[in-house]
């Protein structure tokens, strides 16, 4: 039994070294980020001792942290002419493209962030726990002793005062000695539970999330929603004075040069304007469409060799076209809203900052405090004996409200944590209402919704037109080479029986025999031509159960979730099977998968069909024929195709296809 409590007051005291060095671990990781280049080494060793935080909360605590085990990184293919590529950039030595590619590949581990916060938060919180025995069992021997000398220890000089009761008088000196031993005793006795309350912490934040209660009571959703939103918001307030800075310079280009520069600087400022629209869609999932109007054709000469611009006309080309880009530029209303949005965006843009500060003040004294703190409080205080307390709210406070200077410091870390509460239920809302304002000014009005719509059936129209002739010609083609041959060649042994009946029966039915199997065959392949049209299991039991059976015969283990309602559009149904059996192909050709996940949902007024599989990503539609067919395809339903595909995967394949509900 003394063993047992022996060995855990030991361990308590390794696991709170082993937190201190974590501690030292997530600053150097810090630093090493900013650095770039000893980024790798550091992450290593943060990875090593997560792991090491693993295994002691299993073998000391006796809580075991589950870990989600990835591939490890990619490796660089060397070409046949003994380069390596990566990112299409060529590399004589594999050392370089390798150390990028594991530079990425930790970047997108999603454990980096709970292994990082592991690290810096456990001196502060989880560690705690492990303090208690050490610190119980140096107060007892400390009492111990004073008790044991009346108060003067050896090389101290004159008697020290034994300590005061928290809520009383002095301590008696008789009572310094048994309550020592109480304390000594007592950190002993607390050292295992100390243990398991250091795992749990560590399995709390070390486990994948959707293990964790925190996870799975919705907690952390919520929560990660709002901070999402507060860091988007700011961030948007960014590219908004970014944008600010843009209208400036446009001003400058009408004021100075009476517009003549206004086209060049446009070129400059609207892709500024776009970015905030693309960003505004994936960060706060408000989709923004460009309103702008179409460049026009470049003018053709009349017949006397000028060239018309309104009512102007021009002798040369190059004045035409730079005339027809000011009208094009200064005429579009979506100019001008622009103009007005870059203009006065920062007004209702400081609105994203306020809960991206009291976020980060509130939590500045918990994570990002001891990083500067630290290195320069600590040794200030060792060396030169003035101790500078690390709290950070009060002091702003108390200088505001010279009343309150009593209150002790400690206070800031409620009112922190307060303080970013605020901020982070305020994030959602104040987000909403910036881009309301947004959309106002930047989302296109009626009649510009109208000329895109029609642009876009338009280019729509035309790929569907070459979709279905490429079609055509490809049906033609198995016709003329597959069934068409083989009925030929029925026809000519049905011809060689003819001759033969009466002269050979025996090469005559050896003939029949061979014309059977050759229709057959035929059959078969007309058989595989219709289902490449339109297979019949989904004409006749709809998109899930035809996703099924494609599991079935797919040389990968498919498993196919989700369910539909009833029976959707069956022009909707086809284009949504073959969008699945492209990503299918991609993920057995060329990602290499083990596995591969179909969902298949439909909610409100849009059928959504996800892919994942588990292979070595890097897919990328600009690249692939297939996914660009996937896009043409989907663009004759206005649908989408979204594709996540990180090097060292997974990855996701998106389809969304605006369709009426299933009936």
């Amino acid at each position: 039994m003394s063993r047992r409590y022996g060995l855990a007051f030991a361990r308590s005291l390794a696991l709170t070294g082993l937190g201190l060095v974590g501690l030292g671990m997530s600053v150097l990781l810090v630093v090493a980020a900013t650095l770039v280049v000893p980024y790798l080494p550091a992450a290593r060793g943060a990875k090593r001792l997560a792991d090491l935080g693993r295994r002691l909360a299993g073998e000391w605590g006796g809580i075991p942290v589950p870990e989600v085990r990835r591939p490890g990184p990619p490796v660089p293919q060397r070409r046949a002419d003994g380069w390596y590529v990566h990112d299409n950039q060529l590399y004589r030595s594999p050392r370089l493209p390798t150390y990028l590619m594991e530079l990425t590949w930790r970047g997108e581990d999603p454990a980096l962030l709970r292994e990082w916060s592991w690290l810096h938060l456990t001196p502060f919180a989880g560690g705690l726990a492990t303090l208690v025995p050490p610190v119980l069992a140096g107060a007892g021997l400390w009492l111990g002793a004073l008790g044991l000398t009346g108060g003067a220890l050896p090389g101290l000089g004159e008697p020290a005062p034994l300590p005061a009761l928290p809520l009383g008088p002095a301590l008696p000196p008789l009572l310094a000695l048994p309550l020592g031993l109480v304390l000594l005793v007592l950190g002993f006795l607390v050292a295992p539970s100390a243990l398991r309350l250091h795992a749990r912490w560590s399995r709390l934040l070390l486990q994948p999330p959707e293990r964790s209660w925190w996870h799975r009571s919705g907690l952390a959703g919520r929560t990660g929603r709002w901070s999402r939103a507060a860091w988007h918001g700011a961030g948007l307030t960014g590219l908004g004075f970014a944008a600010l800075g843009g209208f400036l310079l446009n001003l400058a280009a009408l004021v100075v040069a009476w517009g003549g520069l206004s086209p060049q600087v446009s070129k400059l400022t609207r892709p500024l304007v776009n970015r905030y629209r693309r960003y505004a869609g994936t960060w706060a999932g408000t989709v923004i469409r460009e309103p702008y109007r179409p460049y026009p054709e470049p003018p053709r000469p009349d017949e006397d060799g000028r060239y018309r611009v309104g009512r102007a006309l021009h002798d040369d080309r190059e004045t035409a076209v730079r005339v027809q880009g000011y009208s094009w530029l200064f005429t579009d209303p979506a100019f001008w809203r622009d103009q007005l949005w870059m203009a006065t965006n920062p007004v209702p843009g400081l609105l994203g900052l306020v809960p991206a500060a009291l976020i980060s003040v509130g939590l500045f004294g918990l994570v990002a405090q001891p990083l500067w703190w630290v290195p320069w409080g600590v040794p200030l205080g060792l060396f030169a004996g003035e101790w500078v307390t690390p709290w950070y709210v009060w002091y702003g406070v108390t200088y505001l409200v010279p009343g309150l200077a009593g209150t002790p410091g400690w206070v800031s870390v409620p009112l922190g944590l307060a303080m970013a509460g605020v901020g982070m239920l305020l994030a959602p809302g104040l987000l909403r209402l910036r881009l309301r304002y947004d959309r106002l000014l930047l989302a296109p009005t009626g009649s510009a919704e109208l000329v895109l719509r029609v642009r876009r059936l338009t280019e729509t129209r035309a790929d569907a037109v070459d979709t279905q002739a490429a079609e055509l010609r490809r049906i033609e083609r198995d016709l003329h080479d597959g069934a068409q041959a083989r009925l030929v060649a029925v026809g000519l042994s049905l011809a060689g029986i003819e001759r033969l009946i009466e002269e050979d029966p025996a090469a005559a039915r050896a003939l029949v025999a061979q014309a059977r199997q050759t229709s057959a065959t035929a059959l078969t392949e007309l058989r595989d031509l219709v289902r490449g049209i339109h297979p019949p299991v989904l004409a006749e039991r709809g998109l899930p159960d035809a996703l099924r059976a494609v599991a079935l015969d797919s040389p990968l283990p498919v498993r196919v979730t989700g369910h539909l309602a009833g029976r959707l559009d069956p022009p909707v149904e086809s284009a949504a099977y073959f969008c699945v059996l492209e990503a299918l192909a991609n993920a057995a050709r060329h990602a290499g998968a083990g596995t591969v996940e179909i969902d298949v949902t439909h909610t409100g007024e849009v059928l959504r069909i996800t892919v994942l599989d588990d292979g070595r990503g890097g897919a990328d539609p600009e690249r692939g024929s297939g996914l660009r067919g996937v896009r043409r395809r989907l663009g004759a339903f206005d649908g989408v195709l979204a594709v996540r595909s990180p090097v060292g995967g997974p990855t996701l394949v998106t389809v969304e296809i605006p369709c009426p509900p299933p009936t």
